[in-house]
C-alpha cells in the first residue's frame, strides 16, 4: 500500500500540541498552547469538532478516569471539565520562574509524567515530574532544556524522553508497579538530522516515532537497535506532536505549528497548524492512558 497524508478538514491551530486518542469516545483531542489557549476535540463517531478554552498556557492533556481531562497549564495540574472552570489539582514545588510544563503522558496506573523546559530554551532547569494518583507530584530526573517526546514501550519496562535542544533521545527502564526510573541511556542522538525531537508515539511493535520540529519529518527508530527505521516528509516544516488513532489505531495523526512561519512561509505551507493524517503505514498503535484519582 502507498502511504497517505491528507488533513483534516478543522480550523488550523496557532501551535498545537499535546495530541492523544481517547479510544473509548472516539476522540482525538489536542491544544492550542499559547493564542487563546484551548482544548480541541474532534468526535470520529459524530463528526463534531468542540473547543474548550483555558485561561492560559497548555501543554498537554490526558483523559481523566471519571470523565473530562487534566492538563498542564500554568505551572500546575488541572482537572477540566466542559462548561466547568478549571478544577486544581497540584503544583511542582519550586519551580524555577523560567520553567514551563511540556509534554506529558499517562502510565497505565493512572500515573501522569509530565517533562518541563527552560522557556528561554537555553539552561537546564527541566525536569521529568511525575502527578500520583493521589495528587503528590515525585522529580524523576533533571537538567533537560526542553523536556519532551514521553512515552512508554508497549510493555511500559522502558521510559522514553528526548531533550529537543540537545537533540537526544534517552531511554529508562521503568518500573510500572510503583512508577521509579533507572539506567538512563542514549536512545537515539538527532544530531545529524534536519529538526529536533519533539512528540512522540509508540507502535504495536515497541518502535518510537518523533516528529522533528524545524524539520518537516517523522522519523521512526527501531526501539531494539536504536537505528532508524523511517523517515516520513511532511508538508509542513513544524510537526509538533503524534498519536496513533482512528477506528483501528492504525493512522498517525500530527499537529503542526504555524507561529514561527512568516507570511510568505505561511503562503508556501497553506497545512501549517492543521492535524495531519498519516495512514496505510503498515502498523498500528495505542491509544491515551488515563489519570486516576
Amino acid at each position: 500500500m502507498i502511504l497517505q497524508i491528507k488533513h483534516l478538514d478543522l480550523p488550523a491551530c496557532n501551535h498545537g500540541e499535546g495530541l492523544i486518542w481517547v479510544e473509548k469516545s472516539k476522540m482525538l483531542v489536542w491544544v492550542d498552547v499559547f493564542e487563546k489557549p484551548k482544548i480541541r476535540i474532534f468526535d470520529f463517531e459524530h463528526n463534531l469538532h468542540k473547543t474548550i478554552l483555558v485561561p492560559g498556557p497548555i501543554t498537554s492533556v490526558a483523559p481523566h478516569l471519571e470523565g473530562g481531562f487534566v492538563a498542564s497549564m500554568n505551572g500546575g495540574f488541572y482537572l477540566l471539565l466542559e462548561n466547568n472552570d478549571p478544577k486544581y489539582l497540584a503544583s511542582p514545588e519550586g519551580m524555577h520562574p523560567n520553567e514551563l510544563l511540556n509534554d506529558g503522558r499517562c502510565d497505565s496506573r493512572g500515573r501522569y509524567l509530565c517533562g518541563s523546559m527552560d522557556l528561554g530554551m537555553k539552561e537546564e532547569i527541566g525536569k521529568i515530574y511525575q502527578l500520583d494518583r493521589d495528587g503528590r507530584i515525585k522529580i524523576l530526573d533533571e537538567n533537560f532544556i526542553v523536556g519532551n517526546g514521553i512515552a512508554f514501550s508497549p510493555k511500559e519496562d522502558v521510559l522514553y524522553i528526548s531533550d529537543s535542544r540537545k537533540d537526544v533521545i534517552w531511554k529508562y527502564d521503568y518500573n510500572i508497579e510503583d512508577g521509579t526510573i533507572s539506567n538512563k541511556r542514549i536512545f537515539f542522538s538527532t544530531s545529524q538530522l534536519l529538526g529536533r525531537p519533539d512528540g512522540a508515539a509508540i507502535d504495536f511493535n515497541g518502535n518510537y516515532w518523533s516528529c522533528l520540529f524545524e524539520g518537516g519529518s517523522i522519523i521512526c527508530v527501531d526501539s531494539k537497535t536504536g537505528q532508524l527505521l523511517k523517515t516520513i516528509p511532511l508538508p509542513v516544516k513544524y510537526p509538533t506532536m503524534c498519536a496513533f488513532g482512528g477506528h483501528q489505531l492504525d493512522c498517525l495523526y500530527v499537529t503542526t505549528s504555524k507561529k514561527l512561519l512568516n507570511e510568505s512561509e505561511l503562503i508556501k505551507q497553506p497545512l501549517a497548524g492543521k492535524i495531519l493524517e498519516i495512514s496505510n503505514l503498515g502498523v498500528a498503535g495505542f491509544s491515551s492512558a488515563r489519570y486516576a484519582a
